[in-house]
């Protein structure tokens, strides 16, 4: 078999499966860790009691604008570190 011999097709149909399932796991990581941090930021705005209405009822408006912590890796820490 000579260098410039092209009898054999590079088979690109593996890589390509492989490089989506990795592609597919970052992108699934991503949104869980998002989602992880919004959910342990309004956990922890409840515990604190600062997102609460008249009624005491959890204010959903608020809870979705307050920042209990100064960046969202504090949020992944407390959330895995229990």
């Amino acid at each position: 078999m000579s260098p410039g011999d092209r009898s054999q097709p590079i088979r690109w149909r593996p890589v390509a499966i492989a490089v989506a399932i990795v592609a597919a796991s970052l992108l699934l990581t991503l949104w869980l860790g998002v989602a992880l941090v919004r959910a342990e930021n309004e956990r922890y705005a409840l515990l604190l009691g600062l997102c609460r209405d008249a009624s005491g009822e959890a204010d959903v408006e608020c809870l979705a604008s307050v920042q209990t912590r100064p960046a969202w890796w504090w949020h992944v820490a407390y959330a895995l570190g229990g």
